[in-house]
């Protein structure tokens, strides 16, 4: 009988990746320093570290994942995340929103966009990133460009419910906030209208083809 084959191990190469890979998992997934330490209050003298050391590890570690190359191989992957959802100060905000539609013959229609609490479980797996989407157009001083693409994509649901051609979106916000988990919770919420868009019908025909 001949000799049996030697065991290979797990290639090197595969190795140093996987460790790569969770130390850069780890990193993204630390919280920021104190504000103090991040906007340069408290000088790093070596006191200073050494009172405060893991906020300046923490800092360190700031700057090493959104500074360097790295955060593009996890900003490419979509393994990025925020610590903000969990800590120090989770959102408070409870927001959805939906378009008023305006169509060519003059009616008009609420058109909803994806809301999690209608949606059962199944959906929501599915479609937590309309929600996510929301977070991502909310702001009015740095996310007012995306939202013409934002209504010319309502305009398309609209067309494709209906079948007439819509003119004009009007964005629509429903927002309450929780004041605490001691505080009862609003029932009701307040409604703006934060952007108005005519409609691309040009660019609904191509889409909805």
């Amino acid at each position: 009988m001949g000799e049996p084959a030697p065991k290979r191990g797990v290639n090197p190469v595969i190795k140093v990746y996987a460790f790569a890979h969770m130390f850069l998992i780890l990193s993204w997934s630390l919280p920021p320093p104190a504000p103090a330490i991040s906007n340069g209050g408290i000088a790093p003298t070596p006191l200073n570290v050494a009172r405060n050391f893991s906020d300046f590890l923490l800092k360190w570690n700031n700057d090493f994942k959104f500074n360097t190359p790295f955060q593009y191989y996890l900003s490419s992957t979509g393994l990025w995340q925020y610590w903000d959802m969990f800590a120090p100060n989770p959102s408070n905000t409870d927001i959805w929103y939906d378009a008023i539609v305006t169509f060519a013959n003059g009616q008009t229609r609420i058109i909803g966009y994806p809301r999690m609490k209608t949606l059962n479980n199944w959906e929501k797996y599915f479609k937590e990133r309309y929600r996510k989407y929301i977070e991502r157009v909310n702001t009015d001083a740095t996310d007012a460009w995306k939202r013409p693409a934002f209504a010319q994509r309502m305009a398309l649901i609209a067309y494709r419910q209906t079948g007439d051609m819509p003119v004009q979106v009007q964005l629509r916000r429903h927002w309450r906030m929780m004041d605490g988990m001691d505080k009862p919770v609003p029932q009701d919420y307040k409604e703006f209208i934060f952007f108005t868009y005519l409609v691309d019908q040009d660019q609904v025909l191509r889409d909805a083809k």
